[in-house]
């Protein structure tokens, strides 16, 4: 696997005068073929003011336009979500926010790593993400307490779905069993429900972060999560599991052996998918790491892996100022997009010298 040259969507002009920290990007293709660049910016990775902007780049991740706000109408709600191209014009983008008035509020619990209260919520475009929907709130299992980090997918028979998980209160209390649960929505939006269960381990103690679906030529849906145990602080490989059934019914977990964290994945066409995943500890090398993976006997079958981009000096240093679990988060929510032409883009952020970025470049297999 080859990356090739990377390209900055938001450089920030002068650092030494204002902080301006982009992180968790994701990439859509509109009709037309222009790239859209959806990722939140802030003071800070927790910071109150923490928006989401939007750029294009029309010449194919080559350059890109200057960022904007993608939502006009401001609640004082710190916001993160993913686009998704529905076709015709008409965008998707799924999400979680918080009001948050105090400027000096935490977004987590450093000792017990809950949360403070939030909403999972959508938003439509229908003129190619120029202008948006108010935001809509989705009920879920967790209330107010539900991780919704991964961008829609539309699933063979025309369904709306992407998979969220739980998180402890400010306080450390779940409101519901730690799993995984598929979002879905039967009838294009109108309506939406989190009933499916898409990764379990069984004994609510294990994580199911930032997990990702892709979709193969088959409809087989694959999940893959970064997975730990939080009540004995285990590290555990990250897992995926899979339904064939458009997201009515989910296989148990398998393991990946990766000993990842954030993870992706992208549908290569026939029953091969690409999973891209973040390695911040238990390596010698903390990079993003490629995986092809054959599916055809249902299971982690790798046919080619390679590193895609490493960090180059060596262990990551813990962040004490933040819960454990997301101390050695520098860098992550790695992705790859597969375009109209074929061709494979990759996007992720990263931390150097103090200063974030949301980086883009073409993946070569």
């Amino acid at each position: 696997m080859t990356l090739g040259n990377l390209v900055h969507v938001y450089d920030n002009p002068i650092p030494q005068v204002r902080s301006r920290q982009p992180f968790f990007p994701n990439l859509c293709e509109l009709d037309d073929g222009t790239l859209l660049c959806c990722f939140y910016m802030g003071e800070a990775m927790d910071a109150v003011d923490a928006r989401c902007y939007l750029a294009q780049s029309k010449d194919g991740g080559v350059s890109w336009s200057e960022s904007r706000r993608m939502f006009t109408k401001d609640i004082g709600e710190s916001e993160y979500c993913k686009c998704t191209s529905l076709g015709g014009g008409r965008v998707l983008a799924l999400g979680y926010g918080s009001v948050r008035m105090d400027r000096d509020a935490l977004l987590s619990n450093p000792t017990t790593g809950g949360l403070i209260s939030h909403r999972v919520f959508y938003s439509f475009s229908e003129d190619n993400a120029r202008t948006w929907s108010d935001k809509v709130a989705i009920p879920d299992a967790w209330h107010a307490h539900a991780e919704a980090s991964a961008p829609i997918v539309q699933l063979n028979d025309g369904s709306l779905a992407a998979p969220i998980t739980g998180f402890p209160d400010w306080d450390g209390r779940m409101t519901a069993p730690l799993c995984g649960r598929c979002l879905v929505s039967r009838d294009s939006g109108r309506t939406w429900n989190d009933d499916v269960i898409c990764m379990d381990f069984g004994n609510g103690e294990v994580s199911c972060y930032e997990q990702r679906f892709c979709v193969l030529d088959s409809g087989t849906i694959v999940d893959i999560g970064w997975n730990e145990n939080l009540k004995t602080g285990a590290r555990l490989p990250n897992h995926i599991t899979y339904s064939e059934d458009n997201g009515h019914t989910f296989s148990k977990p398998i393991s990946t052996g990766v000993m990842g964290q954030a993870a992706s994945l992208c549908a290569l066409g026939g029953e091969k998918f690409l999973a891209v995943i973040a390695r911040r500890r238990d390596t010698d090398m903390p990079g993003v790491y490629g995986y092809v993976c054959d599916f055809r006997d249902r299971s982690w079958n790798v046919v080619q892996e390679g590193v895609i981009w490493s960090v180059g000096n060596g262990p990551i240093r813990r962040d004490e100022k933040m819960p454990e679990i997301f101390g050695f988060i520098k860098f992550g929510q790695p992705s790859v997009t597969r375009l109209k032409d074929g061709r494979l883009m990759f996007c992720f952020w990263y931390k150097r010298d103090g200063q974030a970025f949301v980086d883009v470049g073409e993946l070569f297999m």
